[in-house]
């Protein structure tokens, strides 16, 4: 892993190019070799593949140890049953009485030993589970909840401590289900990479902007941290959490607002300049490719209904999805790549372009 850092850290130029995507390997190479860029791994696919390790097995265990249990609960109750019918019959089957209260005081036993396994099963798949959910949490340059910087030594220790509950809740599984976890386990370091190549990745860019001591203090105490939990806030699903985050956000931020704060003697021109740098820096981290998976999931689909489509068909589906579909603020995904309104694509299309030529009258055929 320290190979890995030193090799971006040891880089000085501004524009060093970052990809984000799965652990293909002609990714990787092309990434590394191809572009010699740092190429960061998409947490999602890492998060995916424990998944398509642990789900199944897990809920399989489960379901074996609760018919285990309710087949012991049901042979407890036959052995009661079988007690009772003994009593009342009469007269009593001829030979000694058979021990049923020794085979009944068994039976709890075996029940009790069902019951274990079963709420373990439970509670292995609750671990993992709980884990999983957690690396996409401990993935980040600055804590969710404090809002403070977190480093790689820092990012590494919380991601080894996720996978080491997975691994503990995963010990009855085969070889398999393990090797798929062992599997997104190596991607850590690189996770751990792209954390020291983001913080580098910032003090390039101050270097560049020449940016004085006192304003990179407030930058990295306040104003990135602040920028970056919002954007990890508009990204949260769960409701108590984004409103938490969102909360220290506001907290962080509120230096803007503040008369008699670091930022009093500022213009409103300075401020802007540093808020500008600051939710650039705020950029730097990737650690999802879903921004290209959208038009990708949508081609495929288009691909399995359609087959083979031409590459003029492929590229027009692109431009379509790029400048025509509006998210629900109403912006194209170019206007939030270029940061700017561009035309309405069909009335471009419309002043641009001629209008298709009638159709080939078609003579009547001869009787």
């Amino acid at each position: 892993m320290k190979d890995i850092i030193t090799k971006y850290l040891n880089r000085s130029s501004y524009e060093e190019p970052q990809v984000t995507s799965d652990e293909a390997k002609a990714l990787i190479k092309h990434t590394c070799k191809g572009l010699e860029a740092h190429h960061s791994p998409d947490c999602f696919h890492v998060i995916q593949e424990i998944a398509k390790g642990t789900s199944a097995p897990l809920s399989s265990k489960i379901k074996q140890a609760e018919k285990m249990h309710d087949s012991a609960v049901k042979e407890t109750q036959q052995k009661i049953a079988t007690k009772d019918k003994y009593e009342s019959m009469s007269p009593r089957p001829v030979g000694r009485r058979p021990d049923f209260d020794k085979r009944i005081a068994i039976a709890p036993e075996k029940e009790s030993t069902a019951r274990e396994k079963y709420e373990q099963a439970i509670e292995n798949q609750e671990t993992v589970a709980t884990a999983k959910a957690d690396i996409g949490q401990v993935h980040h340059p600055y804590n969710l909840e404090t809002g403070e910087k977190q480093d790689e030594e820092q990012v590494s220790g919380l991601l080894g401590c996720c996978f080491g509950r997975i691994y503990a809740g995963i010990t009855d599984l085969s070889d398999k289900c393990k090797n798929k976890v062992d599997k997104a386990h190596r991607v850590v370091n690189s996770m751990v990479a792209t954390i020291a190549f983001y913080f580098h990745m910032i003090e390039l860019h101050m270097d560049n902007q020449k940016i004085s001591a006192r304003d990179q203090e407030v930058m990295h105490k306040y104003l990135i941290p602040g920028f970056y939990l919002q954007e990890a806030a508009n990204k949260e699903k769960d409701k108590k959490k984004k409103a938490s985050i969102l909360k220290k956000s506001q907290k962080l931020l509120a230096i803007l607002l503040v008369t008699n704060g670091c930022l009093s003697d500022y213009s409103p021109d300075h401020i802007a300049v540093l808020i500008t740098n600051s939710k650039e820096c705020v950029t730097y981290f990737q650690r999802s490719s879903s921004c290209v998976e959208g038009i990708n999931a949508q081609l495929s689909l288009r691909h399995h209904g359609r087959h083979r489509l031409s590459e003029t068909h492929l590229k027009a589906q692109t431009v379509l999805h790029n400048y025509s579909i509006k998210s629900s603020d109403g912006t194209t995904p170019a206007e939030r790549f270029f940061e700017t309104k561009h035309d309405d694509l069909f009335e471009w299309l419309l002043d641009n372009m001629d209008f298709p030529a009638r159709p080939r009258k078609r003579f009547a055929r001869a009787a």
